[in-house]
């Protein structure tokens, strides 16, 4: 009898280790099997947070309602979008044209190029195969379906951000009742932060694109690469991607200026690098000094962790999710359980 007594508060610690472990292996899978769904929540947050940020002037200088003053940003939102595809829609498309016209005679001049290199007859027969468009035919059904699935998830992100835009504390508070009552101050603080750094980190990366955007644009039309405005745009677009986004983005640039001669290809060259000086030298002191700054390779690996986890998706939405990590990792961590006094993250 003594013996029993003596092993069954061992026995029961042991039963509820195994049922822990046990639901925390569950949960991972489950997670792993709705990562596409948990990723486009986090993208409606994203959503929710930037019109939040568009909303909080006018709420705050004049002093209008909240509800009011958000429906005026999405309003201005949605109305800045239509302009500019109304202002620059056909120009885009005219340079879009010129730019698939121009990246065949771009390849054709690769082409000849690596066929005289000493060693370009590897690259030659693979830039044959890539040309030879069957894998792009093999792929059409699966390219179709994805694109209808991210217009459908597109969709989705942006609705379900505009829910949690005009009623975020009922959102909020359900997730507090999650923490026991004496924990969920504290986790209300780490929220706070995380909305915070989240919206900093959003407002950089838009000045950021449009800095980039602009830059190359003009920089690429002066000296004289054709297509200038949309390979400006694609530029851009893959600042949103750090590391692995500018790179992509300057492929097409490169390509279009050699087919125009070495010397433009020179100069393309050159100003998509005065672009890039000018983003890590201008913007990220200035605009972004006071925001979560991680280091450059967190966030490379960041990038290839969540790309190799979640695909493209993860790859996309790396930055903001290494920013909430960061975030979190500080203030329940090293705060919370180490005991650090940190100052103030963002």
């Amino acid at each position: 009898m003594e013996s029993t007594s003596s092993t069954s508060p061992l026995g029961g610690a042991i039963r509820q280790t195994v049922v822990l472990a046990m639901a925390s292996v569950a949960l991972a899978l489950l997670a792993i099997r709705l990562a596409d769904v948990i990723l486009m929540a986090f993208g409606a947050g994203l959503v929710a947070v930037l019109l939040n940020a568009l909303a909080e002037p006018l709420h705050a200088q004049l002093r209008l309602r909240r509800p009011l003053a958000l429906t005026l940003a999405v309003a201005a939102t949605i109305a800045c979008v239509a302009s500019a595809i109304w202002i620059f829609g056909r120009q885009a498309e005219a340079q879009f044209a010129a730019l698939d016209a121009v990246l065949p005679r771009a390849l054709d001049e690769l082409q000849s190029r690596l066929s005289t290199a000493p060693f370009g007859g590897a690259a030659l027969a693979k830039l044959e195969d890539w040309r030879g468009f069957g894998w792009l035919v093999s792929l059409g059904p699966k390219l179709a379906a994805d694109a209808a699935g991210g217009l459908a998830g597109t969709i989705i992100v942006l609705f379900a951000g505009l829910y949690l835009a005009y009623h975020p504390g009922s959102y909020v508070g359900g997730a507090l009742m999650l923490f026991p009552r004496p924990r969920r101050e504290r986790a209300r603080q780490v929220l706070d932060q995380i909305h915070r750094a989240l919206r900093q980190w959003l407002v950089g990366q838009l000045c950021s694109m449009a800095l980039v955007g602009v830059t190359t644009g003009i920089g690429l039309a002066m000296v004289g690469v054709p297509s200038a405005a949309a390979l400006g745009l694609i530029a851009g677009i893959g600042q949103f991607v750090p590391v692995i986004g500018p790179m992509v983005a300057t492929l097409p640039g490169l390509l279009v200026a050699l087919e125009a001669g070495p010397q433009t290809l020179l100069w393309a060259g050159l100003v998509y690098l005065v672009s890039a000086q000018l983003e890590a030298n201008l913007i990220t002191p200035l605009v972004l000094r006071q925001l979560v700054q991680l280091p450059m390779a967190v966030t490379l690996f960041a990038v290839l962790a969540m790309g190799v986890l979640l695909g493209p998706l993860g790859v996309l939405f790396a930055t903001p999710l290494a920013v909430v990590v960061y975030v979190f990792v500080r203030m329940v961590y090293v705060e919370g359980v180490l005991g650090e006094t940190l100052g103030p993250s963002v």
